[in-house]
């Protein structure tokens, strides 16, 4: 009996050091944070925490406490709301028909599968790190993009921090079932 404590204890802690450990989206703001407290103080952790804050956000029910955990992780000063700067980020987190965008993020999410994927267990496709004078250019893949797309990080008081996101929202390629949809909009039979 203790060896299989002992064997369920080392299986946690090595799904903690490979940051699979939490599979589901973060509850709360307090969840949230608490989380990035651990996770953030890598880059790889911290945009993991900001792509889980979108996914928060895409879900209404949610939009709340996700505003609060992407002020956190992008570092701003002010609420998300309140800042002209994200206008076209909030818009596209606003509109069900760009989701698609963000979950371009996620390994496995095609434009084939319309971008299906998991907001509870999804990991990114990291690609590289360019270290430049007071931030690290983090490229990640969209599988409905050409070219990777960058997360713009910096550290501050040893946690990493989303500086500039602009990659994360800008236009991918459609998902087949809108693609679908255009092309047969004139037929009945597809209503």
């Amino acid at each position: 009996m203790k060896r299989v404590s002992v064997w369920g204890l080392l299986v946690v802690f090595l799904l903690a050091a490979c940051g699979e450990a939490y599979a589901e989206l973060p509850r709360d703001y307090q969840d949230f944070k608490a989380r990035y407290q651990k996770e953030g103080r890598t880059m790889e952790g911290a945009a993991h925490l900001y792509f889980e804050a979108v996914f928060c956000y895409l879900d209404e029910s949610k939009q709340e406490e996700a505003s609060k955990m992407l002020r956190y992780a992008m570092y701003l000063p002010m609420p998300l709301e309140r800042s002209n700067n994200y206008r076209t980020f909030l818009g596209r987190l606003n509109d069900e028909s760009y989701h698609y965008i963000f979950r371009s993020f996620a390994v496995g999410a095609t434009p084939e599968n319309s971008y299906s994927m998991s907001p509870d267990n999804f990991r990114l496709d990291i690609i590289s790190k360019k270290k430049e004078s007071d931030y690290t250019q983090l490229s990640l893949r969209s599988s409905g993009a050409d070219s990777p797309r960058s997360l713009w990080m910096q550290e501050h008081d040893g946690l990493w921090y989303t500086i500039n996101n602009a990659s994360t929202y800008a236009q991918v390629r459609e998902p087949k079932t809108a693609i679908d949809a255009q092309r047969n909009a004139h037929d009945a039979d597809f209503d």
